[in-house]
């Protein structure tokens, strides 16, 4: 009796266990499940698309090396005709044709090829939206990009800058840039108020182009660039080219050691703090602060990253261009840049939203009346 009463206690003892170790089971499988949903809902091509994305961007730059979208201007053509235009291999011309159609830029029916409305605007020459320029600057810098784990470990650049490179690479350069810029000029003239300015400087202007949209929008309004003799060269060009050369001025000069000297009622500092240290940043705005006449307005533009530092990608990847290309350079946050702004002395600094599309953020800020 004995025997089998504690056979049947331990019996009752051993069934909380039994029921613990399979809700435990039940528990660990309900985990694992929801394991497995949570990676099932991961995109699993995502790091690859990353990782083949320069796949997209040569396809690009090789379709406007061979003018593809200028040859289709206001035409159609197969991929044999375009071969023989462009000297090309036919069964390699026709693959690159196949992957430019699938990245939407070409249509294509019954085996002949044509732009669409985005080719016909960004990629045909002649157009004014024209953006060849651009895509063969970045066309340019592929080879340096292929040596950024160096760049990385060793926290130097891995070649020089466009004016060290001959002059075909500042004017590839130059001209992206005044492409790039024809856009964001319009939408700057439209959302910053420049009425009753009367003169404005662009440090680094480049091309020159902000100054033309600015003089544009603001007809008591004049400006002048300043920027290395030979890149002015080129600015003149294209000044010249939209009627402007009366109203902007070139003033040769190198923003590293020259004064921006005098008489500025407005300042515009575009695009450049990206490729310098926060040592060399400060140094242009104490510069700049000194060019002002009390009351003058300073505007800074650039693409630069949030409060937290975690983007936006494309702030982030020009930061990565930079440590590419120059000793100093990174991207900065918009919150870096306003106190650094304020430090210099300027007062009234605030954010400016510009209107859709525009990637940059604009900082607008005051040299005190006196």
């Amino acid at each position: 009796m004995q025997n089998t009463a504690t056979k049947k206690k331990a019996a009752r003892l051993k069934k909380p266990s039994t029921v613990k170790s399979t809700a435990i089971k039940k528990q660990k499988g309900k985990s694992t499940s929801k394991k497995t949903q949570s990676a099932a809902a991961l995109d699993p091509m995502a790091v690859m698309g990353i990782s083949s994305a320069y796949w997209q961007s040569k396809v690009l730059h090789t379709a406007v090396r061979l003018d593809i979208f200028t040859r289709l201007k206001g035409r159609t053509a197969t991929a044999k005709q375009l071969a023989t235009a462009c000297k090309a291999d036919p069964r390699g011309l026709e693959i690159l044709l196949v992957a430019v159609v699938s990245l939407g830029l070409l249509s294509q029916k019954g085996g002949r090829y044509r732009n669409n409305k985005l080719s016909n605007a960004f990629l045909v020459k002649g157009s004014p939206t024209f953006q060849g320029g651009i895509v063969s600057m970045f066309d340019s810098w592929y080879p340096a990009w292929g040596d950024l784990y160096d760049a990385v470990v060793k926290g130097a650049p891995v070649v020089g800058k466009p004016h060290d490179q001959g002059p075909e690479a500042l004017r590839n350069y130059i001209y992206g840039m005044h492409y790039r810029a024809l856009g964001q000029g319009n939408l700057l003239a439209k959302d910053i108020d420049f009425s009753g300015r009367k003169h404005l400087l662009d440090v680094a202007g480049g091309p020159g182009t902000f100054c033309v949209k600015f003089c544009q929008k603001n007809k008591g309004l004049k400006a002048t660039v300043l920027d290395l003799p030979q890149t002015l060269e080129i600015t003149s060009e294209i000044v010249g080219s939209l009627g402007m050369a009366d109203r902007v001025a070139r003033r040769p000069g190198n923003y590293l050691t020259d004064t921006f000297g005098k008489g500025y009622d407005s300042v515009l500092l575009s695009s450049m703090f990206n490729q310098e240290s926060p040592k060399v940043v400060k140094k242009i705005l104490k510069n700049a602060y000194r060019a002002i006449d009390p009351g003058g307005m300073i505007l800074v533009q650039d693409q630069m990253l949030n409060r937290e530092k975690t983007g936006p990608a494309l702030s982030a990847l020009i930061g990565v261009n930079q440590l590419i290309h120059t000793p100093g350079g990174a991207a900065y946050s918009e919150k870096e840049v306003s106190e650094w702004m304020r430090a210099c002395g300027f007062r009234k600094v605030k954010t400016v939203q510009l209107s859709e599309p525009s990637p940059f953020v604009v900082l607008l800020g005051e040299k005190p009346k006196k």
